[in-house]
């Protein structure tokens, strides 16, 4: 072979290797150019304590691994600042694409800004018990899923009431007397959150319902006998001033150190007590009532998560769906401690665990929260009253004038 032929050979093998090379090449441009961008959702939330943080933190990487084009971030926001973040992140039009919002504040925020609807989105909706559905439903839409029920709940350290020699109590007399008694100079007998929030609401609900009092009658004697117990509390020295400044994360914590003998605080703390605290002895129980002659009851709870209107409420609407389907929903909310409110999650939760069958019983004394458009002017109205009366230097009929009258002008501004 003359060496012009060979040279034509090896030109003609290289033109063909580029050639091949160019194909692959553009093929893979093509594929690239495919793919989809990658849209990252923002989800706010205040739950403070660690066993919800963890919760959540683990369903949303679970959700981040289960698809390539979507990712969640969560972001905390402290529970008295909450409803302030939201509210002005609507004023802005820089709203995060999903939420978790209290139940009883769903409504409000809901009139600011509609909520897109998901009743789609909510595997087995049928089953999902009628005061979870109540929470989220508005205008026969379901403007958020709900992600599970709590309670006010009473926790008590066992150990100290041994060796106190006293039992639980169940009137707030008791309680009173039994704090006085578990009070020492390193602890106080009893704690119960009224920082300016929803979760000192919730707390003091059972005290306003526990003495037959109401938000739409709160100058009446019972209404009125529920505040002055705040103040017996304090002035008395079985619960310390500063829990004006505590949330419903920083009591339990200090119960869980021994600072503290009892609490009222949500049913959600057992699952922290289990995690960080396995050998810690103490019960739950329903909150006490105003003497013994009046049934003691409960306040039921809940978050719900919404998807806010935009370029990529669509992309957080399948984040709804992954979160709703069983498998997901039933460890979400045994993690975080709550009951399910899905009726064949609930059912098995109550069968297999000893502290969830526990709060199950509990909430059969619950009543449900107010929902309406002003319930969070309601809350705060409330909140205030209860930390003039911890604090106890206004006298308790100016104090609940006051909040009457604030209560009059809200309900007159509708």
């Amino acid at each position: 072979m003359n060496k012009r032929n060979l040279w034509r050979k090896w030109y003609i093998f290289l033109i063909g290797i580029c050639l091949v090379v160019g194909l692959l090449t553009g093929c893979q441009k093509e594929k690239e150019t495919s793919v989809k961008p990658v849209q990252t959702l923002t989800l706010w939330h205040y739950l403070d304590s660690s066993a919800s943080k963890q919760a959540l933190l683990e369903i949303t990487d679970t959700f981040n691994h289960s698809q390539e084009n979507i990712q969640v971030e969560i972001q905390y926001v402290p529970d008295e600042d909450f409803k302030k973040h939201l509210a002005l992140s609507m004023a802005d039009g820089d709203m995060p694409e999903l939420a978790l919002v209290d139940s009883s504040d769903l409504n409000y925020f809901n009139a600011m800004q509609s909520f897109v609807n998901v009743t789609e989105q909510i595997e087995n909706l049928d089953d999902y018990l009628p005061e979870a559905i109540a929470s989220c439903k508005v205008d026969g839409q379901m403007k958020g899923m709900p992600l599970g029920m709590n309670c006010a709940a009473l926790f008590c350290n066992t150990e100290m009431l041994e060796e106190a020699g006293v039992q639980v109590p169940k009137t707030w007399d008791e309680l009173q007397e039994t704090a006085l008694k578990l009070t020492k100079e390193d602890r106080y007998g009893f704690a119960m959150p009224a920082l300016r929030s929803e979760e000192s609401v919730f707390s003091f609900l059972p005290l306003l319902w526990g003495y037959g009092g109401k938000i739409a009658e709160i100058e009446s004697e019972e209404s009125q006998a529920a505040f002055l117990k705040l103040r017996e509390l304090s002035e008395s020295g079985a619960m310390s001033p500063q829990v004006n400044n505590l949330t419903t994360g920083d009591i339990g914590r200090q119960f869980m150190e021994g600072n503290v003998a009892m609490v009222l605080v949500s049913s959600a703390l057992q699952q922290t007590i289990q995690k960080e605290k396995p050998k810690m002895k103490y019960t739950m129980t329903i909150p006490p009532a105003g003497n013994e002659n009046i049934e003691r009851v409960t306040a039921v709870g809940g978050e719900v998560l919404v998807v806010t209107p935009g370029e990529k409420q669509a992309a957080a609407l399948e984040f709804v769906k992954f979160v709703s389907e069983k498998c997901q929903m039933e460890k979400l909310v045994d993690q975080i401690g709550y009951l399910a409110p899905r009726q064949d999650i609930l059912s098995e939760q109550v069968a297999d665990s000893k502290a969830l069958k526990n709060t199950y019983e509990i909430l059969q004394y619950a009543k449900l929260r107010e929902f309406s458009v002003d319930w969070p002017y309601v809350s705060v109205a409330l909140t205030d009253a209860m930390e003039d009366e911890i604090v106890g230097e206004i006298p308790q009929s100016v104090i609940i004038s006051n909040l009457a009258e604030k209560l009059r002008k809200n309900r007159e501004a509708e």
